[in-house]
């Protein structure tokens, strides 16, 4: 889960945002609190938290400042104000700041915020390691056009690439190469070292890759294209495969 620090000088107000949201549901878990930037920074050392909702207007030490004294792409930043003046705006968006919302909190829009600043930070993060490592990153999970010594295999394969956007399941293998379930399986085994159903959904992420590199679809129309018809769901199981999310293979792609 996320670590969430929460740093507002008014108490109430950051009890009402700590007790109002589901957390959970966003993956995401508080850490800790606090009521200026001054002991903001000593929590955010202590508990090295993913995401630091914070004020600007605060005693001692204001939320601006205490983010100039943070390492940059470490942590993702939401900022919540009473503060409207374009000034501050300019400064947040200076120092990386991902949302700038205004008091009072809408918490529909609090919950959106948490999700892109998440995966902003996620975006930053994985650039900074890709850049620090030096190494081009192909995203490369399958090679779709595998040949394999066995004909079986072979057909359920050329099935599989031409239908790959369909509802398939071993049913559909079984009828077009007149051999059992059990049969099949052991070829996929054998040759591949992998199950049918594991194939599929790499096939179909590969293909979704390859899509997303010709910089051509939205991404909730490749997940489409790929036999996905929720993309929240299309999200997960690429970033499981992959490693990244689609966002931050789509953002590799725009940036060479």
């Amino acid at each position: 889960m996320f670590k969430v620090c929460v740093i507002e000088d008014e108490t109430i107000l950051r009890k009402g945002l700590i007790a109002s949201m589901d957390w959970e549901s966003l993956n995401c878990e508080v850490v800790g609190e606090a009521g200026n930037g001054k002991e903001g920074i000593k929590l955010i050392e202590k508990e090295k938290p993913d995401l630091i909702i914070l004020d600007i207007n605060m005693p001692i030490m204001d939320g601006l400042e205490m983010i100039s004294k943070l390492p940059a792409n470490m942590f993702a930043f939401i900022i919540v104000s009473g503060h409207s003046e374009f000034s501050y705006a300019k400064k947040a968006i200076r120092y990386d700041v991902s949302e700038y919302l205004l008091k009072p909190l809408d918490h529909e829009l609090l919950e959106e915020a948490i999700v892109r600043a998440i995966e902003d930070l996620e975006m930053r993060r994985y650039f900074v390691s890709r850049e620090a490592e030096n190494k081009k990153e192909s995203f490369h999970i399958l090679d779709l056009d595998q040949k394999v010594d066995s004909i079986t295999l072979s057909v359920a394969l050329d099935y599989i690439a031409s239908h790959y956007h369909e509802k398939l399941s071993m049913e559909d293998l079984k009828q077009v190469t007149q051999k059992s379930s059990t049969s099949i399986s052991n070829r996929f085994q054998s040759h591949l070292n992998t199950s049918f159903n594991d194939y599929l959904t790499r096939y179909r992420i590969q293909t979704s890759v390859n899509l997303i590199k010709e910089l051509k679809y939205h991404l909730y129309e490749v997940a489409e294209q790929v036999g996905f018809s929720d993309y929240k769901y299309f999200n997960q199981v690429f970033k499981k495969v992959v490693g990244v999310s689609p966002k931050i293979v789509e953002t590799y792609y725009l940036r060479k």
